[in-house]
């Protein structure tokens, strides 16, 4: 009989028909779902057929889902959301499970109290403080100074991220995140990246994808990204990177070293770093598969990182690929996305759809909103009018792919 892995479930990096079908052959999947999540609602019927559902409401006493998982005989858990990195870590805990720890856990899914336990075992960050209400703000441009950014100290996808340049602007942007209740935040350092190092048409930081095992860590590849749109959201993705050997070298000792800092012995991360004129600088830690990464690295080069992800979270010994993106295969998969302006309110047409399914290398147009539907920038990633997925032999080839793309795809909106 196979083993049966728990995954706690809400919207995040895989969708429950990715992971039933990452788990064929290896394991039955028990997902632990809060039916009061939106995410969840939407997606009930599908999720009854992924797996067995363990409901588990907000309020609900941790020892009772442990004991129900205890019952199904669960031998492995995970997630693939950062807002549930402290119940699986706690859930992993009482079933003597391998997972992240809650104190490692906490410091993945909160971005203060990642940067205070990196600062406090020597690693490299950038100037970061507290802003919980606006009488803090002084203090807190005291300590990052300008540039800076603005984020909820809890989130993810550049949800509710502002970059500021004046005193007057952090204020104000500060006041407007904690009264929509964004709250509380936490004040960086604005690193300025190197345009030069991934190259001119490229965006000017990566991401690492790594699998996990004890003082193990394997390095399957790293992540190159598109330009960001104003003020901070994400373009689309590639895979592999740019980065040449030297510079891919520095990041992943720095990857090593923001691991180890932070007492991460297993499963799948997703670090990301801006590449700046003093070399690579680290952004975050992700203590899960990143978005969309299974798709790119799946189309590239065969190998699930979801599987991968399984695998490590079930204890198998499975062996994992080292990295795949200096594999010399010429294929680059990518993923462009439509982020809508920020003074956009509605989507008022798409047009030249079914013409950008014709550009060579295109495999799917998916458009997430339609004409009538609202939009709103802040959301982050989840505001994304459409991703378009495909693939191009050669970076040189993406960047014509992208431009034609470009000239194709076309996304009207109310403003």
């Amino acid at each position: 009989m196979p083993e049966r892995l728990a995954v706690v479930y809400d919207n995040g990096a895989v969708s429950p028909v990715e992971i039933a079908h990452a788990a064929t052959g290896l394991c039955d999947i028990v997902l632990v779902v809060d039916p009061d999540s939106p995410a969840v609602a939407a997606s009930l019927p599908v999720l009854e057929r992924a797996g067995t559902l363990v409901r588990h409401p907000a309020g609900t006493p941790l020892d009772t889902t442990a004991g129900r998982l205890k019952e199904l005989g669960t031998a492995g858990i995970t997630t693939f959301t950062d807002a549930r990195l402290d119940l699986t870590a706690h859930l992993a805990q009482a079933l003597g499970l391998r997972f992240h720890t809650p104190e490692v856990a906490v410091a993945l899914g909160d971005k203060l109290r990642q940067r205070t336990r990196l600062a406090a075992a020597g690693a490299p960050v950038v100037r970061f403080a507290e802003l919980s209400g606006t009488e803090d703000t002084g203090a807190a441009l005291a300590a990052v100074g300008l540039p800076a950014v603005l984020k909820p100290r809890r989130g993810a996808g550049s949800r509710g991220t502002f970059p500021v340049g004046t005193a007057g602007e952090f204020h104000r942007v500060a006041a407007g995140l904690l009264a929509a209740g964004e709250g509380p935040l936490i004040a960086e350092e604005r690193l300025l990246g190197d345009p030069a190092v991934a190259g001119s048409r490229w965006g000017d930081y990566v991401s690492v994808e790594s699998v996990v095992d004890g003082t193990d860590v394997t390095h399957v590849g790293i992540t190159g990204k598109l330009p960001l749109v104003e003020p901070f959201r994400e373009s689309g993705v590639f895979f592999p990177s740019t980065l040449d050997e030297q510079v891919a070298a520095r990041v992943l000792a720095r990857t090593d070293e923001a691991l180890s800092a932070l007492g991460v012995t297993s499963g799948i991360t997703h670090t990301e770093f801006k590449l700046t004129p003093d070399g690579p600088r680290l952004i975050e830690v992700n203590g899960r598969l990143g978005g969309f990464v299974n798709d790119l690295v799946g189309r590239a080069t065969g190998v699930s990182m979801l599987r991968l992800a399984l695998e490590n979270a079930l204890a198998t010994d499975a062996p994992v690929p080292r990295r795949l993106d200096t594999a010399a295969t010429g294929r680059v998969t990518f993923q462009r996305f439509a982020p809508p302006p920020v003074t956009a309110t509605a989507v008022t047409a798409v047009t030249g759809r079914k013409e950008a399914r014709r550009i060579p290398g295109v495999a799917r147009v998916e458009i997430v909103r339609r004409p009538g539907d609202p939009v709103d920038w802040r959301q982050g990633t989840q505001a994304f009018t459409a991703i378009v997925y495909g693939e191009a032999p050669g970076h040189r080839a993406l960047d014509e792919t992208l431009a034609a793309l470009d000239d194709t795809l076309r996304i009207d909106y109310d403003a």
